[in-house]
């Protein structure tokens, strides 16, 4: 299965955004993973990131598959905040407007991978 999906999500996480729909109901959940934290929130014009809610990043001997091959290279390679940064996009965030808990990577997975024909 190819999972050219990610190399579109993947940043420096210095300041990385990504927005997802909710599955449990459908609210675009901001996904931010950088210098300025590790949370999802609800993403309002005027007064940025309202409602934040903490990441719970993935444990690295919890990663499997593409999630565990990205963290192990960016760990032998010496990138840390890489690292951090893709057990947070393989953990799971809490919607800030229903406290629905979501699997990160699942849902940006359904919502980005391209249909291969």
């Amino acid at each position: 299965m190819e999972e050219y999906h990610w190399s579109a999500v993947l940043g420096d996480f210095t300041d990385d955004f990504s927005h997802l729909a909710c599955p449990h109901c459908a609210v675009e959940v901001t996904i931010a993973v950088g210098d300025h934290g590790h949370y999802s929130a609800i993403r309002d014009r005027n007064l940025g990131d309202v409602d934040r809610r903490d990441l719970r990043p993935a444990p690295s001997e919890a990663l499997s598959g593409t999630g565990r091959w990205m963290y192990e290279t960016a760990v032998l390679d010496g990138h840390e905040v890489l690292a951090d940064g893709i057990a947070s996009l393989f953990g799971k965030a809490e919607c800030p407007r229903c406290a629905g808990v979501f699997d990160i990577a699942a849902e940006y997975t359904s919502a980005n991978r391209p249909v291969l024909r």
